[in-house]
């Protein structure tokens, strides 16, 4: 554009770029770039992703429970005046002011893993052979967190698969390469880092200008021509965050209460103490935009325009949202206090439910969504922390499985967990400290449950006084021996993507020999 040409619209609507208030707000409302051809599905699928934020220690969600891996468990959790460790399978809760058998404790607190029972035992359909035992040996036994009685039953029930030892990786690592890497050998920078590795897990890429998975699988069926595949394919819960962004779908915030789901309109001058703290800069900005003069204020009609189109596609959700009811999540019992309590993932749960059924009116055949709880950041006071938060897991993700079932969506519809990373395998007192590979759960009618994927690791810390060697452990964290790229691909596979695009969405797929783990059943 020359110096004496007049401007477009459209690049009035870029130029807010420079208003530094603006452009949050506005650049999120607009479509840029040429769309591909899409994918044209008549069936309907969603992915819901279910972030735990702050790195959840997943050493105490699954566990290995037959005798070795348990000894070298509670050795490593049960020690110091407040342990981790849970309790062993088949353990009765004890209640408080009595001695638990087994830790020769006295309950004091609900706190306490005494007061919640043994962990809940599960057996994977495929048997898994004990590290380093002999070939007749009998298998390797299994377990969830004693505050995930749903979850147990789903597994028991096919609905629900587990993924273990699951962490960002560049190519495959051993832990010989990793405690002394050489030329060639590829190790994922910033590891530990909360915001790098949130990054990594939902983008593949470290930093905040990656295009997200799930944003990513959504554009591979988006319309550029239809404003509800750009509009209503990939949303969040959550505000802003890596996965749902996607080169043409823009992730839609939706906004939770405990009485559902309803869209966001946006309006400059709501925003103070958002994007700037003088409501006066805010009111003299938005004044500018929107007043007059003798070029017409194009900048101002552009952001007009995009306020214009926030507005109607928030209003076209709710009226969505309100035509397309769901049932409230069940009371939720609190198990630190035994009192009823809200679940705001729950809530969450249920907006992603109501989209869910309006999909109808809505448009879009396939759809991913954000939600998230935390924080699991727990280097001290894990055993309430983690126990409340993997309750309301537990709570909210059976109420929202039964939910899709009850509305004919159980076999359209996954959900998986994804974090930062798992925590250390020892304690640091009454809590742990951030650490790698990570077990994570996959629910829904397609998923293949009743088993768990990947390979379970060797649990326990190097000992040079008994010579026992974790090959699957650094120091104290677990070197994954599964990636994210394939968690991912295998959830996109089933999700329609065809083999170009999960090239180009997981361009490191190709150095991991199982590109496909086979938690989901075919299409």
């Amino acid at each position: 554009m020359t110096r004496h040409q007049k401007p477009s619209r459209r690049d009035a609507l870029k130029g807010l770029v420079g208003f530094g208030a603006a452009a949050p707000l506005v650049l999120n409302l607009s479509t840029v770039g040429a769309a591909a051809a899409a994918e044209n599905p008549t069936d309907y699928k969603a992915i819901v992703c279910l972030f735990l934020v702050g790195g959840n220690d997943a050493n105490n969600l699954l566990l290995a429970t037959d005798d070795a891996s348990w000894q070298r468990y509670w050795t490593a959790r049960f020690r110091g005046a407040t342990p981790i460790a849970l309790m062993p399978p088949g353990t009765a809760p004890t209640p408080i002011g009595s001695i638990n058998t087994v830790s020769n404790r006295r309950v004091t607190a609900s706190n306490f893993p005494e007061y919640w029972g043994g962990v809940r035992a599960i057996t994977p359909k495929t048997p898994q052979k004990i590290p380093g035992a002999a070939a007749n040996a009998p298998a390797r036994t299994f377990a969830l967190h004693p505050l995930m009685p749903n979850m147990q039953n789903a597994f028991n029930a096919g609905r629900l698969a587990a993924l273990a030892n699951v962490g960002t990786l560049l190519a495959p690592l051993t832990k010989a390469q990793y405690q002394k890497p050489t030329t060639g050998v590829q190790i994922p920078p910033r590891l530990f880092s909360h915001n790098d590795q949130q990054q990594t897990w939902q983008t593949g890429q470290v930093g905040y200008s990656a295009l997200g998975y799930g944003g990513q699988m959504g554009d591979v069926f988006a319309v550029s021509s239809s404003a509800s595949s750009i509009n209503f394919t990939a949303f969040t819960t959550a505000g802003l965050t890596g996965f749902p962004i996607g080169a043409q779908v823009k992730p839609y915030r939706i906004s939770v209460t405990a009485s559902g789901g309803s869209g966001v309109q946006v309006d400059l001058l709501q925003k103070t103490g958002s994007y700037n703290n003088s409501s006066t800069f805010l009111s003299a900005l938005s004044a500018t935009l929107l007043g007059n003069d003798a070029d017409g204020n194009l900048l101002g009609q552009a952001y007009a325009d995009a306020m214009t189109t926030s507005n109607t596609t928030a209003t076209t959700f709710t009226k969505a949202l309100a035509s397309s009811p769901v049932s409230a999540p069940p009371a939720f019992t609190n198990p630190m206090t035994g009192a009823t309590a809200s679940n705001n993932l729950a809530d969450q749960f249920r907006a992603v439910a109501q989209t869910i059924v309006a999909n109808g009116t809505l448009g879009p055949k396939r759809q991913v969504f954000f939600v998230q709880i935390g924080s699991f950041d727990t280097h001290d006071g894990q055993n309430d922390r983690q126990g409340l938060l993997l309750a309301q897991v537990d709570h909210a993700l059976a109420y929202f499985d039964a939910e899709m079932v009850a509305r004919g969506y159980g076999d359209a519809v996954t959900t998986f967990t994804a974090s930062d990373f798992s925590r250390t395998f020892t304690t640091n007192g009454d809590g742990t400290d951030h650490a790698w590979g990570a077990h994570h759960l996959i629910l829904g009618g397609a998923v293949k449950g009743g088993d768990i994927y990947g390979q379970f690791p060797t649990v326990g810390i190097d000992d040079t006084a008994t010579g026992f060697n974790n090959p699957d452990m650094a120091g104290t964290a677990l070197i994954p021996t599964t990636s994210v790229d394939q968690y991912m691909a295998t959830l996109a596979k089933w999700f329609g993507v065809p083999p170009a695009s999960l090239a180009k969405i997981f361009p490191r797929l190709s150095a991991f020999a199982t590109p496909d783990l086979g938690f989901m059943k075919s299409a």
